[in-house]
């Protein structure tokens, strides 16, 4: 069992699937039956206190993009906005209402968001400590509901891994980042860790840097943008997995359109699965770490604190994540 102070001890990534009866790797029951929290139960009080003291700078930067700048899955509906006129003429007050799909920007996953396939059943879907689809698509079922992420706001010690920068410093070829020709492997994670001198520890957030964001915020055609339908992230492998469970980390975030690379047929497993389904992790895609980069590298600090206030929707899927990295 991995610990560390008064951290809740986690059992060995070869001892999962936790519920045996249940899909693979699962740690399903770790913190209760009927848990909605996941990795997030490793954020203690201890954790956020790291986080506070490597808030040295008192530099806070915004991780969000703008609610409009949408991701290349075009099926996702983007934003729309009112203003809503006063009934009686032209008075003091305005208001606005918007309306848009939670993924269509900077957004986190939820543990609704994605399932198991094909458990326990061909062709059922089940999602994180068991819940079934029929729950996870009923509007008055609050359980595993993204409003426990803002119950609990996620807010610890973060690392930022600069993959491209790592890279370039060591002269080795750089990643392409609108294709899934180069996905990062477990071995390339821990090297740009070391590299930067980061050591993680339970209840930790990972924020992996890739480079997609800029890549594709760079296609000021919007027609090109729309063909993107590959990006890197990391390889899906079981190695990457264990990687991210035996280091204790709480959450993940990228600036990728998805944490993984897109399916790579060599590789049939999906991590979403794992990561969502499996261990209740939560996943933040579409992150804007361009700032964040240049000044980790200006300041050599690559460690600060993360906070993140999610829309309290009951029972919602995801969000955009209102999240700040301060330095």
């Amino acid at each position: 069992m991995a610990s560390s102070g008064s951290t809740p001890a986690f059992p060995a990534f070869e001892d999962l699937p936790l519920r045996k009866d249940g899909p693979p790797y699962n740690a399903w029951g770790l913190y209760g039956a009927r848990d909605e929290l996941g990795r997030l139960n490793l954020i203690t009080p201890e954790a956020v206190k790291r986080g506070l003291q490597a808030a040295e700078h008192g530099i806070v930067i915004n991780l969000n993009l703008p609610l409009d700048k949408q991701t290349s899955f075009g099926n996702r509906i983007g934003l729309t906005r009112k203003i809503v006129l006063p009934e009686k003429g032209v008075q003091q007050h305005l208001d606005d209402e918007l309306s848009f799909n939670t993924q269509c920007s900077t957004q986190w996953d939820g543990f609704r968001h994605f399932s198991y396939k094909n458990w326990p059943n061909q062709g059922d879907l089940v999602f994180y400590n068991g819940q079934t689809y029929e729950e996870a698509t009923d509007l008055n079922v609050a359980r595993n509901g993204i409003h426990n992420f803002a119950d609990h706001p996620i807010t610890s010690r973060a690392h930022l891994l600069d993959v491209p920068r790592y890279l370039a410093k060591n002269g080795l070829p750089p990643l392409v980042h609108l294709d899934n020709a180069t996905p990062i492997g477990a071995d390339l994670l821990e090297a740009c860790a070391r590299f930067e001198g980061v050591q993680f520890e339970p209840g930790d957030i990972c924020v992996l840097r890739t480079g997609h964001a800029d890549a594709f915020l760079a296609l000021d055609d919007l027609e090109a943008q729309k063909k993107v339908t590959k990006y890197c992230g990391v390889r899906k492998a079981l190695d990457v997995a264990k990687w991210h469970w035996d280091k204790g980390i709480a959450a993940v975030v990228t600036d990728g359109v998805a944490y993984e690379s897109s399916r790579e047929p060599e590789n049939p497993i999906y991590l979403h699965e794992i990561f969502l389904a499996g261990w209740g992790l939560p996943i933040g895609e579409w992150f804007d770490l361009r700032k964040l980069s240049r000044e980790c590298e200006r300041l050599n600090k690559w460690t600060f604190l993360f906070t993140s206030m999610p829309l309290n929707v009951t029972g919602g899927i995801a969000s955009p994540p209102n999240a700040q990295a301060i330095l």
